[in-house]
């Protein structure tokens, strides 16, 4: 019994102590360069999901590279393209992805709009990267799961089954 009493009091003091170093806030250097940065601002954001489609504008002669700012797992670029002052930002794949990085573009910087850039899952040989696509119809499919029917099935009762599982195994 006191070993068990021991043994909380030695948890509790050691997730005490380290309290002080679990915050949601970031670095004050990593906020000084954010405030440096938004003072040269405005600037419009990039968002692009992966190295694939960031490397041709990184490579182009029309981006003009100048500061790096690297917090939250993203590593945000600041440059000139044609002479408009940007920030890339690579997201990463999927929608989630996507909102959060947009999401901390817009609470941190100094951002007058935001481009998502890149192929957006295009299967068309005859659209490149810097086309713009406007399309009639679209659908969102980022959160879709293919599941065997059968598998939810179990979790319903047979008066709310919506489709015939019968030959299904």
């Amino acid at each position: 019994m006191a070993v068990a009493h021991w043994l909380v009091l030695f948890v509790t003091v050691i997730v005490v102590s380290n309290m002080r170093d679990v915050n949601g806030t970031l670095p004050a250097a990593t906020l000084e360069a954010i405030a440096k940065a938004n003072a040269n601002g405005p600037y419009i954001g990039i968002v692009i999901p992966n190295l694939f489609e960031m490397g041709p504008l990184i490579n182009s002669s029309s981006y003009s590279a100048a500061e790096i700012i690297d917090f939250s797992g993203r590593r945000y670029r600041f440059g000139t393209v044609e002479e408009r002052k940007v920030i890339l930002v690579m997201t990463g794949l999927s929608v989630i992805n996507a909102a959060i990085t947009t999401q901390l573009l817009l609470s941190f910087f100094d951002v007058e709009g935001v481009i998502h850039y890149g192929i957006a899952g295009n299967a068309n040989p005859d659209l490149h990267i810097g086309d713009v696509a406007i399309p009639q119809y679209w659908a969102h499919t980022g959160l879709w799961n293919w599941q065997v029917f059968h598998l939810l099935t179990r979790f319903l009762d047979s008066s709310t089954q919506f489709f015939d599982v019968k030959g299904v195994t």
